[in-house]
């Protein structure tokens, strides 16, 4: 509110009164004028509101709008602006242009209010106007880029962040606008030159990080995608999507350790989505790393209802099937067959968890019964050749050789591998 009260402080200052009429070629036609009365309540306004901001208002309120200078109803707009009353401040501002269509500091706010109530489209129509009369400085281009680029007009918006800056734009909004551009642009090579100049004028500048970190992920440059956003972690801004991301790059460099801590920083801070933390003990799982699979699926399940982490039927579904894989890799296959099992009884047609199955008894000897599972995934949509495979090879460790030719060449129907080919060949020469 304070910030409203001296900008309406320097309105008062700066307006024309016209209780003494200024030649004509004097008038600035996108300012308006105030009688003298009305400097006075404007003032009267900003005193007030120095030490109570309700007081202030009430003078403003006071007023017969609908005669009074767009100056008054502009001050009144700046007052709701500041409190976060946005629909009150736009009827302001448009009261105001109404009385002065040229009004450029109007025209402005109400771009403002455009752009956070999500109608980039109205506010790029309001400053190109501005623009057109030779009235955009340098923050209105920035705020026209902003609009720009939420419309997704990349190299609209790049044209008027450069020419924020060619104007001595101040701040980091166009650097970091003009960035966003070149990435939008897939200009990654481009934007991440840019970005690491501004990080060496600015090397504690958070979006420059995490603009450099996208850059770099785009590039498929990995190791300095981690090294920016360890920077933003260490600034203490890295949000649970950015630090789950750290972490798989942590894991995909091969530093678990760093990974599980990162990850567990993200539960902390977030949480992030299920589906990225299910990810990321599925990978330390496959990798065998029980003891953080462990930790990462426990406090998978700790989140669950009713925090926003509660998971999915198909989420739970990927839970428990990790817990199952995850002890026949311990070597306790009774666990994994109950999980499976479990999974099996609530959806007959899960082909992952057929396959699975199928393994554990074909491993043990049950070829059989790993046939059979085999069979039924085989009439499952999406995995039909994966389980055609598999069939196949327990004929073979049945000796039933002619079977797996059959079942071989069926899973080629579903396309060409030349891994299977040549396994078809080795096959048929066993064959009688």
């Amino acid at each position: 509110m304070k910030r409203a009260v001296l900008a309406v402080a320097a309105l008062c200052s700066a307006a024309l009164c016209r209780g003494a009429e200024p030649p004509a070629a004097a008038r600035d036609p996108f300012e308006p004028t105030v009688t003298a009365r009305e400097a006075e309540l404007l003032g009267a306004a900003a005193a007030a509101g120095s030490t109570n901001a309700a007081a202030g208002m009430a003078i403003l309120l006071g007023v017969d709008r609908e005669a009074a200078s767009p100056a008054l109803d502009f001050a009144l707009g700046n007052v709701h602006y500041q409190a976060g009353e946005l629909d009150l401040a736009r009827g302001c501002y448009e009261s105001a242009l109404r009385k002065m269509p040229t009004f450029r500091a109007a025209l402005a706010n109400l771009g403002r209010i455009h752009l956070l109530q999500d109608r980039p489209a109205d506010a790029i129509r309001l400053y190109r106007g501005l623009l057109a009369d030779g009235q955009a400085d340098s923050a209105i281009l920035v705020l026209l880029g902003h609009a720009l680029l939420l419309e997704r007009q990349p190299v609209s918006a790049e044209g008027a962040y450069r020419q924020a800056l060619l104007l001595g734009q101040r701040g980091d909004e166009a650097a970091a606008g003009l960035a966003k551009c070149l990435l939008e642009q897939e200009r990654y090579a481009e934007a991440s030159s840019m970005l690491g100049e501004l990080l060496e004028r600015d090397p504690g500048n958070r979006e420059f990080w995490f603009l450099r970190a996208a850059a770099c992920l785009a590039q498929h440059k990995d190791r300095e995608a981690l090294l920016a956003l360890e920077s933003v972690r260490r600034l203490g801004c890295a949000d649970a999507e950015r630090l789950c991301t750290l972490a798989d790059l942590y894991l995909n460099a091969e530093q678990p350790e760093d990974a599980a801590v990162r990850y567990v920083e993200a539960i902390e801070a977030g949480p992030p989505p299920a589906a990225r933390l299910l990810r990321a003990a599925e990978a330390f799982v496959k990798a065998g790393d029980a003891a953080r699979a462990k930790d990462l699926m426990a406090r998978i399940e700790g989140l669950q209802l009713p925090t926003p982490l509660a998971l999915s039927l198909s989420e739970g579904r990927t839970l428990l099937r990790l817990r199952g894989a995850l002890a026949y890799r311990e070597g306790n296959s009774d666990a994994a067959v109950a999980a499976y099992a479990r999974l099996l009884e609530g959806d007959p047609l899960d082909a992952e968890t057929l396959i699975l199955l199928g393994e554990i008894h074909r491993e043990q000897g049950r070829l059989e019964d790993a046939a059979m599972c085999f069979e039924r995934a085989a009439r499952i949509p999406g995995r039909e050749a994966d389980a055609l495979v598999r069939q196949a090879q327990t004929e073979v460790d049945r000796a039933r050789y002619a079977k797996a030719v059959e079942l071989l060449e069926a899973a080629l129907a579903f396309g060409d591998r030349p891994q299977v080919s040549r396994y078809l060949e080795q096959v048929r020469r066993l064959a009688p």
